[in-house]
């Protein structure tokens, strides 16, 4: 593959895959399943937490302490995806080791970037958006922020579910961002970025712990010049 120049570090196969030296993660929940395929294409992975909880949820994890959540169903589906080329506790092991930190920042009430968190090739970002923006116009000004660690020619990887009014855990309904696929990708072009894909997946199954339309996928570059 040819070299990108130095002001366009991320790499993209002609497959759309996207490769790089960092990656910041900005997701739902302390969960580590999405990341056990990103370390295959990033060195360095930084994962970024709203909350103390989560990321001591996380830290065990990263520690393999016994008390930890099991993450191990994402590494063993990897594992079968890969065709087994690779044992499953093995992919887990190098994605503690390419986890750099677990870094604090609640980008809804801090605009001030911690001095820990470095400019990055890749921003993936599954959810969380959704779920810590009190508004639309809180919704754009996070994915600012958020999209502000971006290189030049750095991407963003991003997931929202679409027409989503709330989810519930232990019977108790939560407050999630209503979100409608226009409005997401405006934001996204907004923060200036330039959209490459967009994928919808459509909900195929009704339930009553939580209500969307599709899921929104949107690979978008940010602008060199």
């Amino acid at each position: 593959m040819k070299a990108t120049g130095p002001r366009e570090r991320t790499q993209r196969t002609p497959e759309g895959v996207v490769k790089g030296e960092a990656l910041i993660d900005f997701s739902v929940g302390a969960s580590a399943n999405h990341l056990i395929p990103a370390c295959n294409g990033f060195r360095d992975i930084y994962v970024v937490e709203v909350n103390d909880l989560n990321i001591n949820e996380f830290e065990k994890w990263r520690q393999n302490k016994q008390d930890a959540v099991n993450f191990s169903y994402g590494a063993k589906v990897h594992h079968t995806l890969e065709g087994g080329r690779e044992a499953w506790h093995v992919k887990e092991d190098k994605t503690r080791q390419a986890i750099k930190g677990v870094i604090k920042w609640d980008i809804s009430n801090d605009d001030q970037v911690p001095f820990d968190l470095p400019q990055v090739d890749c921003i993936l970002s599954l959810f969380l958006l959704d779920v810590i923006s009190k508004d639309k116009d809180a919704f754009q000004n996070n994915l600012k922020k958020l999209t502000s660690r971006l290189k030049p020619g750095g991407h963003l990887i991003l997931f929202t579910a679409l027409n989503m009014t709330f989810y519930k855990v232990d019977g108790e309904k939560f407050f999630i961002l209503t979100l409608d696929e226009q409005f997401v990708k405006q934001s996204v072009i907004n923060a200036g970025l330039v959209i490459e894909k967009v994928n919808v997946l459509p909900s195929k199954k009704n339930c009553d712990l939580i209500d969307f339309d599709a899921i929104l996928h949107i690979r978008a570059c940010m602008k060199t010049v």
